[in-house]
Formats: structure tokens, sequence, C-alpha cells
């Protein structure tokens, strides 16, 4: 199943916001999707802080 995921992170006063499209496999979790997206961080964005996340099916409604 695909993920719609979005991260925003903030460090120094510099925002970097990282939206993907992941695939999930039974038994993923929403923190394995959240440490996949934080290895997607621009350089220089280790350990910022967490200002949004978001992991939802990457469906349209009515879609199965």
């Amino acid at each position: 199943m695909e993920f719609h995921v979005i991260l925003t992170l903030a460090k120094d006063g510099q925002y970097a916001t990282i939206n993907r499209v992941a695939a999930a496999q039974p038994g993923n979790t929403r923190n394995g999707l959240l440490n996949w997206a934080l290895q997607k961080a621009p350089e220089g964005f280790e350990g910022a802080n967490i200002v949004f996340f978001s992991a939802e099916p990457n469906l349209l409604r009515g879609e199965q």
C-alpha cells in the first residue's frame, strides 16, 4: 500500500518539508514511515524539531 507522507522540520530558523509517496508493507508502522521521511531530510537538518507529520493512504475517496 502507498502512503502520502508529509514531514516539516525546523532548525535554526530554517524549515524543510518532505512531501513523498512511500510504499509500505503489512506490519510497517507510522513510526517506520516517520524514520523513512527523516532520512530524506536535507543535509543540516539532523536533530531538527518536527513541526508537522502526516502519513495517510495515498487513495482518493472511494478507491480501494
